[in-house]
């Protein structure tokens, strides 16, 4: 699971953790299928280990949408490490087509249609060096560590399948999108959204509080829908982040960046009702 709450609601990454002299009382923030908050106890797992990733682990009420889809290994396999080598500070950002999301550590099942008991735990060895993984994000995950100031140094992020990136050179605040920088270039945008304005075609353009070239983020029919978003949705005032390319319309010439495969999320998270068979959608 990405993110924990505490006793007042507030929203934790790993990474905000890491900076806190004491641990609150932290607790799942996952809806089950009744629409209820999951609420199980969640505990702080390899904070300061050098071997294995930091996370969060609770014993999730049963369909909760915060718990790993891969986490647990087939019966047999109880007790199994498997060596690998040191892993690099890299994240792979959660796109809509990527399937269930996996433990920390790169740790699954062999059979995902078959449930397990126990997991399987991976152990680094340092004589392997460093192997090409990386943990499963979403955005609004990223956002919120965008926003607490926790991004770890020298984080790399990998989106779909592109090789590995700098995240300090995919995102951008809005702020700081020029379009001489940035124009044609795949980049992750995010910024406070200060206006909604509907296209003819239906499209949606979010507009930035103090966006350079006042580029907006477009929002296509498909990711309006993905997001349960309609011309009554109100995102003012939410902070959103997006994958896409920079472009400048021929036509209008204004900037914008065009959502790219479901890469959008917003905070405070917006949430469809239960009734439209939607979970967390960032």
């Amino acid at each position: 699971m990405e993110l924990a709450r505490d006793d007042a609601g507030d929203l934790f990454t790993i990474e905000m953790i890491r900076g806190k002299a004491t641990l609150p009382p932290l607790w799942c923030p996952g809806e089950l299928p009744t629409g209820e908050e999951c609420g199980a106890k969640v505990q702080v797992k390899a904070l300061h280990s050098t071997l294995r990733s930091a996370h969060f682990a609770a014993r999730h009420e049963p369909g909760c949408d915060g718990a790993s889809g891969r986490s647990e290994d087939q019966p047999g396999d109880a007790g199994t490490h498997v060596d690998q080598g040191l892993r690099p500070v890299r994240w792979k950002m959660r796109l809509v087509d990527d399937g269930e999301s996996h433990g920390p550590d790169g740790r699954h099942r062999p059979d995902d249609m078959v449930p397990g008991h126990t997991t399987r735990r991976r152990r680094a060895d340092a004589a392997r060096g460093f192997e090409d993984t990386a943990d499963d994000r979403k955005f609004s995950t990223l956002l919120i560590d965008i926003l607490a100031g926790t991004i770890p140094a020298n984080l790399e992020l990998v989106i779909g399948t592109l090789a590995p990136q700098a995240a300090s050179d995919l995102i951008v605040a809005a702020a700081d999108a020029h379009e001489e920088t940035y124009e044609d270039r795949s980049i992750i945008l995010w910024g406070e959204v200060k206006q909604m304005v509907l296209s003819p075609y239906g499209s949606l353009f979010l507009k930035l509080r103090h966006a350079a070239d006042d580029v907006a983020i477009l929002v296509d029919k498909t990711n309006m829908k993905r997001r349960g978003i309609d011309e009554s949705t109100d995102l003012v005032g939410r902070h959103a982040i997006a994958y896409g390319k920079y472009v400048v319309s021929d036509t209008s010439g204004r900037a914008h960046l065009r959502v790219e495969g479901g890469a959008l999320a917003f905070n405070p998270i917006l949430r469809r009702p239960r009734n439209a068979g939607a979970s967390d959608v960032g």
